[in-house]
């Protein structure tokens, strides 16, 4: 949630002149130069609307991805927080295209994660869902998300400030990547979280987010979006809501992996070969950690 907009279209003169004003970093990674496409840098002056702002908030994104590494979470890593079901990107799409990543607090939750647990996966089902929407051409997702069992204390969920640093990474590292969200069931606790975030919330994004509470509500919200196939029951969809399967989640996020992780050493090995070509030392090129190299 929180993907900021703006009405702002991006101009190909805008796009090169952002570019030169963050190629300091660019040139010093080649997972950055990977991140920091065309499309990219349209939804960063999208998002802020003219170059200097968007050179501003796109400096501190490389520089977080410098540091944080989102690129390099491999989804091994990461899935003894998928094996519930309570965050799940889907294999297929809405009827936009778009990628749909349901978060069902209903659905069971590992205890004892930690916040940082509960970050990088949440980040790496963004850097998964942003790169199967970059392969289909839709560039944004969807999120659904069901609260039913917020305000149950047997419900494990992340601290009131790790989920809002889960918003806040979103909207600050991902503009342009939110179509809609949808928020279901919200109880009467939810609003204290909403009021601590909305604030920050573009008002193009606020638009993007709805609230349905009653069945018909979620019905209303969502059928004109996503086809019922691919929604559970508590959601008015046709799927059982115990019908979750990890091992489908485990091949769509391996593949997804592949890919993205393909594209990084062929980054690399481009670079490799224009430092050679230079006469620089090639061992200067950064490779992959090894936990995250390809099989």
């Amino acid at each position: 949630m929180g993907w900021l907009s703006g009405p702002v279209m991006a101009e190909e003169g805008s796009v090169a002149e952002l570019r030169a004003s963050v190629q300091d970093l660019l040139d010093s990674d080649p997972a950055l130069e990977v991140f920091a496409s065309d499309a990219c840098l349209k939804r960063f002056l999208t998002a802020r609307g003219s170059v200097a702002k968007a050179s501003q908030q796109l400096r501190k994104t490389l520089q977080w991805r410098s540091e944080y590494k989102p690129h390099s979470i491999k989804w091994d890593e990461v899935t003894d927080c998928a094996q519930g079901g309570r965050l799940e990107l889907l294999a297929d799409t809405d009827k936009q295209k778009r990628p749909i990543i349901l978060y069902r607090l209903r659905a069971p939750s590992r205890e004892g994660t930690t916040s940082e647990e509960y970050m990088r996966f949440w980040v790496h089902s963004l850097e998964s869902a942003s790169k199967m929407a970059d392969e289909i051409g839709s560039a944004k997702s969807v999120l659904v998300f069901d609260m039913e069992g917020y305000s149950d204390p047997k419900t494990i969920m992340p601290s009131f400030m790790t989920r809002v640093d889960l918003i806040r990474t979103a909207q600050a590292h991902y503009p342009e990547r939110l179509g809609l969200a949808v928020v279901c069931n919200p109880p009467f606790l939810f609003w204290a979280l909403w009021r601590s975030v909305s604030p920050f919330l573009d008002p193009v994004t606020k638009s993007k987010i709805s609230f349905a509470c009653k069945d018909q509500e979620i019905k209303g919200a969502l059928e004109p979006h996503v086809s019922a196939d691919l929604l559970y029951a508590s959601l008015g969809g046709t799927k059982p809501d115990d019908s979750y399967s990890f091992d489908r989640l485990d091949n769509l996020m391996r593949s997804l992996d592949k890919k993205r992780f393909a594209e990084l050493e062929a980054a690399q090995l481009l670079e490799a070969k224009a430092a050679k070509a230079d006469g620089e030392v090639v061992a200067d090129a950064k490779p992959l950690p090894a936990a995250v190299t390809i099989a």
